[in-house]
């Protein structure tokens, strides 16, 4: 082979390699994200745009931007709706280094690792909704739902303390508040009653949807809350409904049962 044809193949060849990184680097999708398809049609095309304006939104979100962990982020397509124009939609999954939703800056925040799952809507070039764990509105940066239920006049009320006295009450139960003790493992005052000569601690939170993220930092046997590992002095529960969390150290049977009927069964504990 002669040098001048030589000469050519290398150039050809380069010129290639050129071409195939610029597609590389122009089409190939991030690596967090689990679609691998290189665009080929004006659909597909959309699709990937699509997943960049979400990829983009996510990091900028505001419980991602405020301790999500970028190394944790994963986006993958999840399909598009047969709507004109298309929505196209997306689940973004990511840790956050503590407990809540959106900008927490000034709150008392616990420091536990939290996984969160972002539901993203994107249609003609812009993201129009934004969802996280199915609680918290990204784009609005509000709860999108409360834990309610009926009572008997069919009024949507929310469980609180004041309903869970009552129920005692009418019931014929013994309540006595013993004390109100102002900081806790969830950071809401403990409320230490009395229940027919059984201690029992009462945590009531500002919702429904606090009190079910705070019952996340307990542990399956209720040993660990959040980074804290406690040595309780008998069998942990923990109960929890509407705004309420509900703790009773101890194994009597008899409160126990109580509890149940009135809360259900324990989230949490021995």
């Amino acid at each position: 082979m002669s040098y001048t044809t030589r000469q050519t193949k290398i150039a050809i060849t380069a010129a290639i390699a050129i071409i195939a990184v610029g597609v590389t680097g122009t089409y190939l999708i991030p690596a967090q994200s689990t679609i691998v398809v290189v665009p080929t049609t004006q659909a597909d095309q959309e699709r990937y745009d699509a997943l960049g304006i979400a990829q983009k939104y996510v990091v900028t979100s505001p419980t991602f931007a405020f301790d999500g962990d970028i190394n944790s982020l994963k986006v993958e397509y999840v399909g598009s709706t047969k709507s004109i124009p298309p929505e196209h939609i997306f689940k973004a999954s990511f840790e956050s280094s503590q407990g809540g939703f959106g900008n927490r800056e000034g709150q008392m925040l616990i420091q536990v690792i939290t996984p969160h799952i972002m539901e993203i809507l994107v249609s003609e070039g812009k993201v129009i909704s934004a969802i996280t764990d199915k609680t918290w509105d990204e784009q609005r940066e509000l709860f999108i739902q409360r834990e309610t239920e009926l009572d008997t006049s069919n009024q949507v009320i929310e469980y609180d303390y004041v309903t869970l006295i009552d129920a005692f009450e009418k019931d014929g139960i013994n309540v006595n508040v013993v004390e109100v003790l102002e900081d806790s493992s969830f950071l809401v005052p403990t409320i230490v009653v009395k229940v027919n000569d059984e201690i029992i601690q009462i945590y009531e939170f500002s919702s429904g949807i606090d009190a079910k993220n705070a019952s996340k930092l307990v542990s399956n046997d209720g040993t660990q809350i959040g980074t804290s590992i406690i040595r309780w002095i008998d069998e942990p529960h923990f109960y929890s409904k509407g705004k309420l969390i509900i703790q009773y150290i101890g194994h009597n049977q008899e409160t126990q049962s109580l509890l149940e009927s009135h809360l259900g069964n324990q989230f949490a504990g021995i």
